[in-house]
């Protein structure tokens, strides 16, 4: 039996002697006064999907108010009321809904011998008053005991991650249109506009097009962090990307009364890359340089091949402060107070878990700090 196979779950069941009998054993073990103490909700089920024991945080997720016993003999989707059982065949695991269940393929892969599975469920049922969604994620393992095999599953309450997450999705793109109809309007304008307001028409262009930028880039550090985001490759030269971000850079406020130079050595690679999140990285290093540079000093950004590796690098005089160097990629910390401190990290989650490449940095007296992202030089 596979998990592709759930459709063919038949309703087969235990009699009544042989789930109370399983229950009984189950009790006997020492898994019970563990289980009992969790703040997630357990089930245990037998061979054929039926529920032998549930905890007493299993017993507030059911149908049943509270009373776990009540469970006992009961299928998953039964027990917590599940849409899917009063539809089709109403069998637990055989309906069309099941076929996407995570629980119902979790609880197959474990039936059909592999151990440790997990995956997300959501059942949606008829609550005292309206219709409601649990949304859990749910890990099964398999144990013998008095030669029997039982199915522990363990489910975890996940409703505030899924409303987080849908949140987000929704803010980032309504708020993203919003930015992008100011852009197109500030564009409409400049292009209708004569004389000495273009000036000020693209000074507030620059500072729609920064906000977008940033709100991308938040968008883009929060499902990353999730494992959602979805790297899209582009073939590019990096002398002429670091030329591109070097201008923007310089229109930036932290560059006012300072001097961003592109390094005269630096030799241009073709390769392939995110271009988005490289972006991202490139503007976090050239843009902690500026802020810890004072007025007057100069910031060099350089790029090229190394050890088959294209690599691209932002130096300045500072020096990071020895305490700090080893949290420097930390989530959070920053050396410029609190509300900061995503970029070096975002940088690091970017290039390493998504570009293949590496991040780091060095601070040395007389040589200063230099931030550095090295990529498979990919064509």
């Amino acid at each position: 039996m596979s998990a592709r196979l759930l459709p063919l779950f038949s309703d087969e069941r235990s009699s009544e002697q042989a789930v109370d009998r399983q229950a009984r054993l189950f009790a006997e073990s020492p898994a019970p006064g563990i289980l009992d103490h969790l703040p997630q909700g357990v089930a245990v089920f037998n061979a054929h999907r039926q529920i032998v024991y549930a905890n007493k945080a299993f017993g507030g997720l059911s149908a049943e108010g509270g009373d776990a016993s009540r469970v006992v003999g009961l299928r998953l989707g039964e027990a917590l009321s599940c849409f899917g059982t009063k539809i089709d065949s109403g069998v637990c695991g055989a309906t069309e809904l099941c076929r996407s269940c995570g629980a119902a393929r979790s609880l197959a892969a474990s039936l059909a011998g592999k151990n440790a599975v997990s995956g997300d469920c959501s059942i949606s049922r008829q609550g005292v008053e309206h219709l409601e969604t649990l949304d859990f994620r749910i890990w099964i393992w398999s144990m013998r005991h008095g030669q029997e095999t039982f199915h522990v599953a363990l489910l975890a309450d996940i409703r505030a991650e899924k409303r987080l997450d849908l949140m987000e999705r929704i803010f980032y793109h309504d708020i993203l249109n919003l930015v992008s109809g100011m852009q197109g309007v500030c564009e409409l304008m400049r292009e209708e506009e004569e004389g000495t307001r273009n000036a000020e028409l693209d000074l507030l262009l620059f500072a729609v097009e920064r906000v977008n930028d940033l709100i991308q880039a938040q968008r883009d550090l929060t499902f990353a962090e999730r494992g959602d985001y979805e790297v899209a490759v582009n073939k590019m030269g990096s002398l002429s990307l670091l030329a591109d971000i070097t201008a923007l850079m310089r229109r930036d406020s932290s560059c006012k009364g300072k001097n961003l130079a592109v390094a005269p050595e630096s030799e241009d690679v073709f390769f392939a890359s995110d271009r988005k999140l490289l972006t991202r990285i490139l503007v976090n290093f050239q843009k902690n340089a500026l802020e810890a540079t004072p007025a007057g000093g100069v910031v060099t950004a350089g790029c090229d091949r190394q050890d088959g590796q294209v690599r691209f690098w932002v130096r300045n005089s500072a020096l990071v402060p020895e305490e700090a160097r080893p949290q420097i990629f930390r989530r959070a910390f920053s050396t410029k107070g609190r509300g900061r401190g995503l970029g070096t990290y975002g940088a690091k989650l970017f290039a390493e878990s998504y570009l293949g490449g590496t991040v780091g940095f060095r601070s040395q007296e007389g040589e200063g700090t230099t931030f550095f992202v090295s990529l498979p030089c990919q064509e």
